[in-house]
């Protein structure tokens, strides 16, 4: 078993603790349920919807924290002993996932002690500077959120198997968040392995593979990505793909990655140069589209992904999986 999957079990190694939330709490907190889910929708396009949405919750309640470190971060803290959690032990999984370095662990720790999600202590419990040797443990501000966004992820999981509540009552403890983690960590291979795939048929060298890679494999590109797949066959029942003009792109984007033009400008210009964009003029204005290659790879991983979020609905819906069948049956 490898570095990160080791850490991901020990993550997970604490005792339960259910919360319950009313179907009247659940209301008048605003959880979100997607209408956008229809009836056998194909399974890459039901997948897709959930993780954007997602993402839409996380934001929600952990604005600006929306790096895949921060994510480890947020969910490290909030699932590990009182004591809290080693800043080591989450960058061997950051280093595991993504190869990221000690530095940028370091930081993306300061960045959700900054937003009050956790406190930096050392081992006898005392504040102390960011540093390889510290512990992280999470603050009440941290467990609300965190719960919150729990609620809204399982509520939004019933969504996308055209739940109906079948009882007042929705409960999920720290199984169903290892549950959650786990899905979305496989998520992300299968994203890696279409990636890759689709960067090989360019033909770089495995230098320019590996940079291709590093970044491939965050937030920023796969949320850039997926816009355009939305606006692909693949993501719509339109004959053609749709291009996107820059400054389009860049509106859409905003509120999600708060990247400027030029960052925008160049991580479609990466795109273009590891085969996911193919580049068209629309009114003289630069403008992207998904590649076909691109856009079936994209698809594979969400389509493969279908079976691994049934199982996850079977785990947190266990009623409603046993009476709710797949959309796409």
């Amino acid at each position: 078993m490898d570095t990160a999957a080791r850490t991901r079990i020990v993550l997970f190694r604490t005792k339960a603790e259910s919360i319950t939330i009313s179907a009247r709490e659940q209301k008048g907190r605003g959880l979100r349920m997607n209408p956008g889910y229809v009836e056998h929708e194909p399974d890459d396009r039901v997948v897709a919807r959930f993780l954007c949405e997602y993402h839409k919750i996380w934001q929600e309640h952990f604005p600006g924290l929306n790096k895949r470190a921060h994510w480890h971060v947020i969910f490290s803290a909030r699932t590990s002993p009182e004591e809290g959690v080693s800043c080591r032990s989450i960058h061997r999984t950051l280093y595991g996932f993504y190869g990221t370095d000690i530095r940028t662990c370091i930081e993306r720790i300061k960045d959700c002690e900054r937003d009050g999600f956790i406190r930096i202590v050392d081992a006898s419990n005392r504040p102390c500077a960011a540093s390889p040797g510290c512990m992280i443990a999470g603050t009440s501000e941290l467990n609300e959120s965190f719960d919150r966004h729990c609620r809204s992820a399982i509520a939004e999981l019933g969504a996308a198997f055209g739940d109906r509540l079948h009882s007042p009552i929705l409960r999920y403890d720290r199984q169903a968040v290892a549950a959650i983690f786990n899905f979305l960590s496989a998520y992300d291979q299968k994203w890696r392995e279409a990636s890759e795939f689709v960067v090989r048929q360019k033909g770089l060298t495995p230098a320019h593979v590996n940079d291709a890679m590093d970044h491939l494999v965050t937030y920023q590109y796969w949320a850039i990505i997926m816009l355009l797949w939305w606006a692909s066959p693949f993501g719509s029942d339109q004959p053609n793909s749709f291009a996107l003009v820059i400054d389009e792109i860049n509106s859409r984007m905003w509120d999600a990655l708060r990247l400027g033009h030029l960052a925008i400008k160049e991580r479609v210009e990466n795109l273009i140069r590891w085969g996911f964009f193919a580049e068209q003029t629309i009114k003289r204005h630069k403008a992207v589209a998904l590649t076909p290659v691109a856009g079936a790879a994209t698809s594979r991983s969400l389509s493969e992904a279908k079976t691994l979020l049934a199982d996850l609905h079977a785990k947190l819906h266990p009623a409603a999986a046993v009476l709710t069948p797949a959309r796409s049956a």
